[in-house]
């Protein structure tokens, strides 16, 4: 059930809309016969959609999108604008005040509602949470890097709650590129039996706004290692928490990576010019099967010479890759003063291709 919030001065139209959704599709409608109080209704508690006339007295529909863009807690949420106002010109306004849709009013019942459905869908689809994993299983390829700029990325253009996960068991880098000591870290995890989400939020560090982490330790845990049972807990309460959980998993396939890669909505598969990197790519295409189909293969140039064509990557891999990012040579000294470039330096080269990448993959 979906709570509706409609926004119009015509108090006929509004009980007719609130009899269509509540009995034929039996969700919750709240009324407001006018802009400023339906704004306060929504930052109350923010609906799932809302339904805006454009005229009306005092506040405006489209000072009404506007508002409820601009406020945090309903910057998300649909927003239907329902006017008499049904020119080309009309509907541009509308969009261009933040309005994802806009009908034309008189409107049928059952095209209202088709149209109700669908932004609903479409909205719900949006908001499942999204865990990227960032995978190789050759070393020195640069995963941690990339993982670290999509999502300086991805904070810089605005993304509501990111996380971060290293969760490599020999002393991970994420940290360290965003000038953090990698502490706290994960495991404190493998001594419980069972996490809830207090004790993972005491885990996490914030290194950016909106922005955190989830340190690997710095000394490698030897007798104990991440279990399949504790790596999916742990992904299910990110998931409650963040909009986007980006994780840098080993690069080895022990539990905690196929874990990962099982639970994943999307998993980026890194690979270098180096025949070695292509190589292991091919070698962990074929190993995981069917489960890699669909997996995007991302070109990360680390050096200013290639020694493998991509076309020859290509070629070896027997598909094609979602993109490159070009060699950087300013990366290293980010790394060193722990600022990612995507976040600080968003002219640079390799900024560039992370925002092209995430724009097109995620």
């Amino acid at each position: 059930m979906a709570r509706i919030l409609i926004i119009d001065d015509d108090p006929d139209l509004l009980e007719m809309i609130k009899l269509l959704i509540e009995r034929r599709r039996g969700h919750e409608a709240v009324l407001s016969a006018d802009g400023e109080s339906g704004v306060q209704k929504a930052l109350e508690q923010p609906p799932d959609l809302a339904i805006v006339d454009v005229m009306m007295p005092g506040m405006t529909g489209y000072d009404v999108c506007r508002r409820l863009r601009e406020a945090p807690e309903t910057a998300s949420i649909p927003i239907l604008v329902l006017t008499a106002r049904g020119q080309p010109v009309d509907r541009e306004a509308a969009l261009q005040a933040g309005a994802d849709e806009h009908m034309a009013k008189p409107v049928t019942m059952t095209d209202l509602m088709e149209k109700i459905d669908g932004m609903l869908a479409e909205h719900s689809a949006a908001a499942r949470p999204h865990t990227i994993a960032m995978a190789s299983l050759k070393g020195g390829v640069g995963v941690t890097t990339l993982a670290a700029n999509a999502a300086a990325t991805l904070s810089r253009a605005g993304a509501r709650a990111i996380c971060l996960v290293d969760l490599c068991p020999s002393s991970g880098h994420l940290a360290l590129h965003f000038g953090h000591r990698p502490r706290p870290d994960w495991s404190k995890l493998m001594r419980e039996d069972v996490i809830d989400a207090q004790a993972v939020d005491a885990l996490l560090l914030e290194v950016s706004a909106g922005l955190h982490l989830l340190a690997s330790p710095i000394v490698p845990p030897v007798e104990r290692a991440l279990r399949r049972p504790t790596v999916k807990a742990l992904l299910e309460i990110l998931e409650e928490r963040f909009d986007l959980v980006i994780v840098d998993t080993p690069s080895i396939l022990n539990e905690a990576t196929t874990t990962v890669l099982d639970l994943s909505s999307d998993t980026w598969l890194i690979v270098t010019a180096d025949p070695a990197a292509v190589q292991t790519t091919f070698g962990t295409v074929r190993a995981l099967g069917e489960r890699a189909k669909g997996f995007p293969v991302i070109l990360n140039e680390v050096t200013s010479t290639q020694r493998t064509s991509p076309d020859a990557i290509e070629r070896v891999l027997k598909r094609p890759l979602a993109g490159t990012v070009p060699f950087d040579p300013d990366q290293a000294k980010a790394l060193a003063q722990g600022k990612p470039l995507a976040l600080h330096r968003p002219d640079a080269p390799l900024a560039k291709a992370m925002e092209e990448l995430t724009n097109e993959l995620i």
